[in-house]
């Protein structure tokens, strides 16, 4: 399984959450690629099996502006021909308001289902940089995803 993880990370957070994934997965057997949201032609995404994305919020409740053209681009894409499964993680934090807390994420998985990628499991959401208390939900999350993978591709 090729899984791509790609972050938008400033305080060093999110790019954090994509290291953990990452492990995760490769504990799993897949075969990972980490990179960076602003530096990936979204239509790359296709070359994948799974597309774990690791964003945190804007204040505002907001997509980080570094990964603004990605989102437009993805928008423009369409993964129903060939399905992508789809994750995403997010970190925020709870001084900007609990409307504008950890919105990113939403904001992405609505843009990946409208192009037609499939959500392969709830998004994880944390609080700053993650804790070994958020380890059970990054597993749970990388099982989801590998289940959805396997069950797509049975088809």
């Amino acid at each position: 399984m090729k899984v791509l993880i790609l972050y938008a990370s400033i305080t060093g957070n999110a790019k954090g959450m994509a290291r953990i994934l990452a492990q995760f997965f490769e504990h799993v057997g897949a075969t990972v690629t980490v990179g960076e949201m602003q530096q990936t032609d979204a239509a790359e995404l296709a070359a994948y099996d799974a597309v774990i994305l690791s964003t945190y919020t804007w204040s505002g409740g907001v997509i980080p502006e570094e990964s603004q053209d990605f989102y437009a681009d993805l928008a423009q894409l369409d993964f129903s021909q060939k399905p992508v499964i789809f994750g995403i993680a997010g970190t925020g934090d709870k001084f900007y308001g609990q409307d504008r807390y950890n919105t990113a994420p939403d904001h992405f998985e609505q843009v990946l289902i409208a192009s037609g990628a499939i959500k392969g499991a709830d998004s994880i959401k944390i609080e700053q940089g993650a804790t070994e208390a958020d380890m059970p939900a990054f597993a749970a999350f990388t099982k989801a995803i590998v289940a959805k993978v396997k069950a797509v591709q049975a088809d």
